[in-house]
């Protein structure tokens, strides 16, 4: 990570199954996020309210890694320069969140799940296809493409069968 990285948390390059490791583990316990997201709704007045709950909780744990990696407070005026685009994050955490609260339990975890990742895998190609967000270009291929279409006939699988 460069220098832009303020209060990041560094990984160094070097240690590829590091990362790998941290990226499979993150994508295992997103894989019970909408089914906790889902249950937590249930105990609310509201489904709504679980979100907001849950959202709470978030930022919550996300000012304690702040403290906990110390991190220095954001400057405001640098924040206020930022793209529009930027500011939508937790906009489609929320969207995120919502979805599973309504779709995991008609849908079934593997297949919400299943077919939100393929979602995710599209978006992905979209973007390093184009570059959008400042991110390195990586053209489609018929790799991917191939992949995208494994990934459609593993939530028909999944789905069906």
């Amino acid at each position: 990570m460069t220098s832009a990285n303020h209060g990041a948390v560094q990984i160094p390059g070097g240690i590829i199954f590091l990362q790998i490791g941290i990226a499979l583990v993150a994508g295992l316990v997103t894989a019970y996020q909408p089914g906790v997201n889902a249950a937590f709704a249930s105990y609310s007045s509201s489904r709504l309210h679980g979100g907001v709950l849950n959202f709470l909780v978030g930022a919550v744990a996300m000012i304690l890694v702040c403290i906990v990696a110390r991190t220095p407070l954001p400057e405001m005026a640098k924040i206020a320069t930022a793209p529009w685009w930027a500011w939508v994050g937790g906009l489609l955490g929320a969207f995120f969140v919502t979805s599973a609260i309504f779709l995991v339990k008609p849908m079934g975890s593997a297949n919400y799940v299943a077919t939100m990742i393929a979602g995710q895998f599209i978006g992905t190609m979209i973007i390093d296809h184009f570059g959008l967000m400042g991110l390195n270009v990586h053209s489609f291929s018929l790799g991917r493409g191939v992949g995208l279409l494994l990934m459609v006939a593993g939530i028909v699988c999944i789905r069906y069968f």
